[in-house]
């Protein structure tokens, strides 16, 4: 299973660090993936909160795509509904709870926050009934996927990451403080989650994410959720940019070193 396209967020941490103009180029969808090319959106009730998803295809393998920090369906994903393959695929992109139109609640950052979103995306699959689903998951959305891929294994088919880790360390940290006041974010990267939010929730938001991811840091090792690593059963692709900002290499290789069987793959962006 592979993406079409190199996806949104990617090159919006790009723009957040860097004034040099992207090369990523987006490659035209396939003709065979017109089929069933209508996305439909809809909320549906899950755990307790009102889960907003959008989904396309009608292929046979379904495929949960899964956004990072602050992010959506809508805004981290629009190449992948758009072009992975409409006959093979069943494509779902959700909002976890807090982000995008999965809302309210607003989002919060309890210590078990990527255990709840991967419950949450796993229960939604199910309510949509599919018996199995394949995981695409990039930042915080890879580290969702790891974590239902070795607590759900029989129900996690294939899975690809890039950009997750497994712990956080000061090195981290500091980069984390480096994105808390939005107002110095590119204007590029910050006007896409402003009309999603408003100023005033992605603002707050982002701050509250900082502080939630930084709490990791103060547990052993760091931990996230290296203990589950070898727990991950499904085939897996791990991928990383060589320039990401946010998330050093050294994380991806801990990934592929701790998750038995894995790939490995880079973008040169």
């Amino acid at each position: 299973m592979a993406t079409a396209a190199v996806h949104p967020a990617a090159l919006r941490l790009r723009l957040l660090f860097s004034p040099l103009k992207s090369r990523i180029r987006v490659p035209q969808a396939d003709p065979s993936a017109a089929f069933g090319t209508a996305v439909t959106s809809a909320k549906v009730a899950v755990n307790g909160v009102d889960l907003h998803y959008q989904q396309t295809g009608e292929g046979g393998h379904a495929v949960l795509l899964l956004p990072g920090m602050l992010g959506s369906g809508s805004t981290d994903f629009p190449p992948q509904l758009q072009s992975l393959n409409k006959k093979r695929f069943t494509v779902v992109a959700w909002d976890p709870r807090g982000y995008g139109q999965s809302r309210p609640p607003d989002r919060d950052f309890p210590r078990d926050f990527f255990e709840r979103d991967a419950k949450d995306a796993v229960d939604l699959m199910k309510v949509l009934q599919f018996k199995q689903v394949s995981l695409l998951g990039w930042s915080d959305g890879g580290i969702t996927a790891i974590i239902a891929a070795a607590k759900y294994p029989s129900y996690i088919h294939k899975m690809v990451i890039w950009g997750a880790n497994a712990y956080v360390t000061e090195e981290d940290s500091r980069i984390y403080q480096g994105i808390r006041d939005v107002s110095k974010w590119s204007e590029k990267a910050r006007k896409p989650l402003e009309a999603l939010y408003g100023y005033d929730y992605f603002a707050k938001t982002c701050e509250k994410w900082v502080d939630g991811i930084n709490q990791f840091k103060h547990l052993p090792d760091g931990n996230i959720c290296r203990h589950l690593l070898p727990l991950v059963q499904c085939p897996t692709l791990i991928v990383h940019g060589e320039k990401d900002p946010l998330v050093p290499r050294f994380h991806a290789d801990f990934l592929h070193e701790h998750i038995k069987g894995s790939r490995r793959g880079a973008l040169p962006v």
